[in-house]
């Protein structure tokens, strides 16, 4: 039977129109914005001056170490939380899809939501968090959880690392059930224990999905937003700033092209951390 040369094209052609539209155009749109004084208005060149001011700006800094921070901090926490409960959850136990699902569940909740909850639960006076630590005499680690400038930041973290670990759970989850037992049996016979059967042959088969969880955690952090606004809005202060909180509010101020540079100098931020981590990790994957 011959075959019609069209088709692939004909059947690629309304998803490659949609992602020109909707992805490929506004991105172009909004680096040439980058480079003018935009305010819905007029539209005049001005070269990097958007740039020059966003990188001398101190709050841009300071959003910047922020947003590193965060992005450490809940990569390594949800991806080796996620690791941890795989290697548990992938035991015959009893209550093992139920247990599963509890730790996806989280990810399913609308960031907002979680946000408004934990504020209500880390309140320094009303929360459950604190009245729980005073009716136990453990009054000193009552904090002012999120509006204390010195641990806002990472009691967030700890509300990040809550909702997705069970979401790396289970990507990495889906590679362990994909190891042949037949490996571990191997190494059983050489002698190898626990800990030794892990990391010499478990962990290097399923580094292609562990690249995948953390690649995603590592995007998610740099990224970060929803979840900044909806429990300190950036602060106390500057204490909880990302770069989106800035990006977010030169849209408020109508400087619209800083926000457009902004948004830019994020893009390539999260390209170079993103492919950087891809690569090495991507390196010492083994083929199953």
């Amino acid at each position: 039977m011959k075959r019609n040369k069209r088709y692939p094209a004909v059947f690629l052609m309304p998803g490659a129109v949609l992602y020109l539209v909707f992805f490929i155009v506004p991105v172009l749109v909004g680096i040439y914005y980058s480079f003018t004084n935009w305010d819905f208005k007029r539209a005049d060149f001005i070269g990097l001056r958007n740039y020059v001011n966003i990188l001398r700006d101190s709050n841009t800094k300071g959003a910047l170490l922020n947003t590193i921070i965060f992005t450490v901090v809940t990569t390594f926490g949800k991806v080796g939380l996620g690791l941890a409960l795989a290697v548990f959850l992938n035991r015959p136990l009893k209550t093992q899809k139920y247990l599963r699902s509890v730790c996806y569940f989280p990810a399913i909740i609308s960031t907002v939501a979680v946000g408004i909850t934990f504020t209500a639960i880390l309140h320094p006076t009303n929360g459950i968090l604190n009245q729980f630590l005073r009716f136990i005499h453990l009054d000193a680690l009552a904090l002012n959880w999120l509006t204390d400038t010195r641990i806002a930041l990472l009691s967030v973290c700890a509300i990040e690392i809550w909702k997705w670990s069970g979401f790396n759970m289970v990507i990495i989850l889906a590679g362990l059930q994909a190891v042949s037992p037949e490996y571990l049996e191997a190494a059983t016979m050489d002698g190898a224990n626990g800990f030794q059967k892990f990391w010499k042959v478990t962990f290097p088969l399923i580094l292609p999905a562990f690249n995948n969880a953390f690649v995603n955690s590592l995007i998610g952090g740099l990224k970060v937003f929803d979840i900044i606004v909806s429990t300190t809005n950036g602060g106390p202060g500057v204490a909880t700033q990302v770069m989106n909180t800035v990006i977010y509010r030169s849209f408020a101020f109508n400087m619209q092209g800083e926000a457009n540079a902004g948004n830019v100098l994020l893009s390539i931020l999260v390209a170079i951390f993103a492919i950087t981590s891809y690569t090495i990790i991507r390196k010492r994957e083994v083929d199953l």
